[in-house]
Parts: C-alpha cells; sequence; structure tokens
C-alpha cells in the first residue's frame, strides 16, 4: 500500500472517529434535556396536584358550611345545621 493510500485510510479513520464523537455529543445534549423536560413536567405536574387539592377542599367547606339546612350563627361565628 503506499504512502497515499495510507494518507486517505487513515483520513477516513479519523473522519468516522470524529463523526462518531459528534453523534456522542449530540446523544448526550438530547438525553440532558429530556432530563431537563421531564424535570419541568415533574414540578407542573406537582404544582397543579396542590392547587387540585386546595380548590377541592376550599369547595367543600363552602358546600357544607352554605347548603341547605345550615344557618349562621353570630353569637358562635359559624354554620349549625337547624
Amino acid at each position: 500500500m503506499g504512502k497515499a493510500a495510507k494518507d486517505t485510510a487513515k483520513d477516513s479513520r479519523d473522519a468516522r472517529r470524529e463523526e462518531r464523537k459528534h453523534r456522542s455529543e449530540l446523544e448526550r445534549q438530547d438525553r440532558e434535556r429530556q432530563k431537563r423536560s421531564q424535570g419541568s413536567r415533574a414540578r407542573l405536574l406537582v404544582v397543579v396536584g396542590v392547587l387540585a387539592v386546595i380548590a377541592v377542599a376550599i369547595l367543600g367547606v363552602t358546600r357544607r358550611q352554605t347548603g341547605p339546612g345550615r344557618v349562621w350563627s353570630a353569637e358562635h361565628g359559624h354554620w349549625h345545621d337547624k
């Protein structure tokens, strides 16, 4: 094999090696992006869950207090059943 052929083969190997390194770096960046996205999604779900629990608690208390058969007692400062 001549010097030119050896140089071409070496250049080809170097190019493939660089391409693999580049792909590996892109894959690593993609994995990091996915992890950040999953973390954001998890935080959003927690916030939505907490807000839902608060809303249900407020609605439950409000409905229970002002429902039919309930009267406000100014003396005690809360609702009573009739």
